[in-house]
């Protein structure tokens, strides 16, 4: 959780936080992790309600795909995992329950079956060292790939699977596996070099990677351009739900604010916190958390476009005492793996 307003607030305290080259952590998501979908129509319909290509998925292969309400606003951004005979939908956490209920509203004669799969369970692991920690707890070799591709592996004598995913610092991958079994798959990734992630780990490497999170960047205040969901957006398909609106947004050229990742100076304010450019409202900060190196404050922010130059200073709040915000300079992996153009 950030902290409160916090004025000429002290360097972040986290020596020795960064995953390092050859550090790889573990954290797991809140039950359930995943929604499965089943039945003869199940990727049309979810084609026909989310931003993204699903019909061209093959087994194999996953899509982070957006939902979005009628006024073409953010409610999730989801991975979903195509599977032989199922979709397998990872939605941010806690959120499997109302992705559920929001599937089922739209579900009339299309012959499909929907729930949150209780027994699976879903992990993170990423870092410099994830990959080989997670070779030598499979015993086999990972090959390369697009995000979301998946596939089966054991570990420990427990069957799951791992899938590629949107990247914080080093490889990161989505872990799938049964919840009764988690203490052996634990216990072999960790005694394999893992190490446990707790919260502040997870949003510190989040915020760096400038990943949006559900009720921060991933919220009805925003329309998925500002929040750099492009990639996760086919202009080429029919028509989905809150389509009209993206589609007009990009045609006319009407998207006014872009997600930026802000380096912080004199403390951290309170969120949501508005931004400003001289006495203009420029944007807001929707997440702050100290930098895995432990040496400065990093934030994420949804900034007018036309300010979103690295190195440009805005303020926090119009006051004698200021927070200073500067556009980061540095591109994080979201930038080159899934944001496309302005």
């Amino acid at each position: 959780m950030i902290p409160a307003a916090r004025r000429s607030a002290p360097g972040p305290e986290g020596p020795g936080r960064t995953a390092g080259p050859e550090r790889a952590l573990l954290s797991w998501l809140p039950a359930p992790a995943a929604v499965r979908l089943e039945g003869k129509d199940r990727i049309d319909f979810l084609h026909r309600l989310t931003t993204n290509d699903l019909l061209s998925a093959a087994p194999g292969q996953g899509r982070y795909t957006v939902f979005l309400n009628t006024r073409g606003r953010v409610m999730d951004l989801v991975l979903a995992l195509v599977l032989d005979e199922a979709v397998l939908l990872i939605p941010s956490p806690g959120n499997a329950e109302p992705i559920r209920a929001l599937l089922d509203g739209y579900l009339f004669r299309e012959e499909v079956t929907l729930r949150c799969d209780e027994d699976l369970a879903g992990g993170l692991l990423f870092g410099g060292g994830a990959r080989a920690v997670l070779e030598r707890a499979t015993g086999d070799p990972l090959p390369g790939g697009d995000i979301g591709d998946h596939r089966p592996c054991r570990i420990a004598g427990v069957d799951g699977r791992v899938a590629r995913i949107l990247p914080m610092q080093g490889d990161t991958f989505r872990l799938v596996f049964d919840r009764n079994a988690l203490g052996a798959v634990e216990g072999a990734l960790l005694n394999g070099g893992g190490a446990p992630a707790s919260e502040s780990d997870l949003e510190s490497f989040r915020v760096e990677a400038m990943l949006p999170a559900l009720g921060r960047e991933l919220s009805e205040e925003f329309n998925p351009w500002e929040v750099s969901l492009d990639r996760a957006i086919n202009l080429q398909k029919g028509c989905y739900l809150g389509q009209e609106v993206v589609a007009r947004l990009h045609t006319y050229r009407k998207v006014q604010r872009r997600l930026v990742g802000l380096e912080l100076s004199g403390g951290i304010p309170r969120l949501p916190a508005p931004l400003f450019d001289g006495e203009q409202n420029a944007g807001i900060i929707t997440s702050a958390a100290p930098a895995p190196d432990g040496n400065r404050w990093l934030a994420l922010g949804v900034v007018r476009a036309a300010l979103c130059k690295p190195g440009q200073e805005l303020r926090s709040e119009p006051s004698d005492a200021p927070i200073t915000c500067r556009v980061r300079a540095d591109a994080p992996p979201l930038a080159e793996s899934f944001a496309g153009p302005s």
